[in-house]
Order: structure tokens, then sequence, then C-alpha cells
């Protein structure tokens, strides 16, 4: 269930750095997850698709790559994401 406030943060910062770089149109969203994110990705993708419309990733895709290296309580962050 907490995917959907995983997602609108996720929207944030892409959403800021694509300001900040002047990118108009994200295409995909690289998101790396530790072995204890409980991220659920069908849940995940479920709320971008809601979410994305009308914004610059309307047409992006939300990538999880698995990073056995995260520990703690930090099991996830925005690997990076691409664009025009």
């Amino acid at each position: 269930m907490h995917e959907g406030a995983v997602c609108r943060e996720i929207m944030d910062i892409v959403t800021d750095a694509a300001i900040e770089n002047e990118i108009q149109k994200i295409y995909e969203i690289v998101i790396s997850v530790g072995p204890y994110s409980c991220l659920h990705e069908g849940q995940l993708n479920f709320y971008f698709e809601v979410l994305r419309k009308g914004t610059c990733m309307e047409e992006a895709v939300i990538r999880l790559e698995q990073d056995d290296t995260l520990t703690g309580t930090s099991q996830m962050y925005v690997k990076t994401f691409r664009g025009e």
C-alpha cells in the first residue's frame, strides 16, 4: 500500500531534476531497490500509470534494479532517468 507514497516521491524527485536540467520528456526511470524494500513492482506501476498522466513522464516506464548492497533503512533510491 505504501507504493502510492513511494511513487509520488519518485515523481517529485524526477520532476525537480528534469526542471533543473531542462528536460521536457522522460522515457525511463531506474530505481535501485534493496533486498528489504518491500516494494511491489506491480502496485508501483499501477500508481505510476495513474499519476503520470499530464506530466513529463506520461510515456515513461519505471524499471527496478535489485541492489543487495543497500542496507539499513535506506532500501531504495532513484538511480537515473532518461529523457530529452
